[in-house]
């Protein structure tokens, strides 16, 4: 009876492999909101990591152990954030490139190459700004069983560090 048992919870492990293997890896999730500022003055939030604790959803708060480090310019491209904590985990944020109206910042978590991008739009809408936030990447290996998890939760933190980004600017340009 045992190795009939074994037998079944093999070929289970088994399905479960393959249709991990078969399930795509990669995300995209976006999220927008409209900002009562120039594309101008809602850049330097962006491009500045060490900012990024006043407004985003992967700050100090979240993690009050974690150890961040920066290194590089102080804002623009090259300027690198590090962490390390119990919660937030191993990892770095750096930004890729700053044009007019778009931000690209590059992230590996966990000692992964880089394997996430976080795409920033600005363009002007009305008497504001829409920031649109993008962030792509892929899951390692049997990573698509995690997918629908991992769209929801990271809809939700651009969804949160937006809101955070639109009260912090709008207050200190009004």
């Amino acid at each position: 009876m045992s190795k009939k048992i074994s037998m079944v919870v093999l070929a289970l492990v088994g399905l479960v492999a393959l249709v991990g293997l078969a399930l795509p890896r990669s995300w995209h999730v976006e999220r927008s909101v409209v900002i009562a500022a120039s594309p101008e003055q809602i850049a330097p939030y962006l491009i500045d990591l060490r900012r990024w604790q006043d407004w985003s959803s992967r700050t100090k708060a979240a993690d009050p152990l974690v150890r961040n480090t920066y290194e590089g310019p102080d804002d623009g491209v090259g300027g690198k954030w590090l962490w390390l904590g119990p919660v937030a985990g191993r990892g770095f944020m750096q930004v890729q490139s700053v044009t007019p109206g778009r931000v690209v910042l590059s992230l590996a978590l966990d000692g992964m190459e880089v394997n996430v991008l976080d795409d920033f739009t600005l363009t002007p809408e009305g008497d504001g700004t829409r920031v649109s936030w993008v962030d792509r990447g892929a899951l390692p290996v049997f990573g698509g069983l995690f997918l629908g998890t991992v769209e929801s939760r990271l809809g939700a933190s651009l969804e949160l560090g937006l809101a955070r980004l639109k009260a912090l600017v709008e207050q200190r340009v009004s």
